[in-house]
């Protein structure tokens, strides 16, 4: 199992009142954080910043990514749009756990208007703690075949 040390996070306009707890309690846990932050004379759309978490965990500069917008879904939509990206949207602890062990996946996406921050700082530790059960390579397999088949073809091998 490998140590997590760093990781790359960014929030939408919706998840700024609560950035700064989140950051403190991560710094707190001892991680270091690559943060995509909220310029005022930049647009606040969810798919830009996803976008540079998504990349900082595809090209290894981090080991996982954290999003936060209002939902959760629209940053994982984009998130889970570049190759190599598993993001999962999290409601609570087991979900994060699960999508850690069953899923591995590498972005954690959190709601900020579904959940108080310390039920979203209770997600995160637990997803950052919990580790990939290997019994579930071959269903990651099977996604990273998906993701290499050409744009808008479903191949013949892919079982349903």
């Amino acid at each position: 199992m490998n140590k997590i040390k760093k990781l790359a996070f960014a929030t939408d306009h919706t998840a700024v009142g609560i950035r700064d707890e989140i950051i403190k309690y991560l710094k707190e846990m001892d991680y270091e954080i690559e943060e995509f932050i909220l310029c005022k004379n930049k647009n606040y759309d969810y798919p830009d910043y996803a976008y540079k978490v998504a990349y900082a965990v595809v090209n290894r500069t981090v080991d996982k990514g954290i999003l936060i917008c209002g939902t959760g879904i629209g940053m994982s939509i984009a998130a889970n749009k570049i190759r190599g990206i598993i993001a999962a949207v999290c409601w609570n602890e087991n979900i994060a756990k699960l999508a850690s062990q069953h899923n591995n996946a590498n972005i954690l996406c959190l709601g900020s208007r579904i959940n108080s921050v310390s039920e979203i700082c209770c997600m995160i530790k637990i997803f950052l703690s919990s580790f990939f059960e290997k019994r579930h390579t071959f269903r990651i397999k099977k996604i990273r075949d998906i993701e290499k088949q050409e744009y808008g073809k479903i191949g013949n091998n892919i079982v349903v």
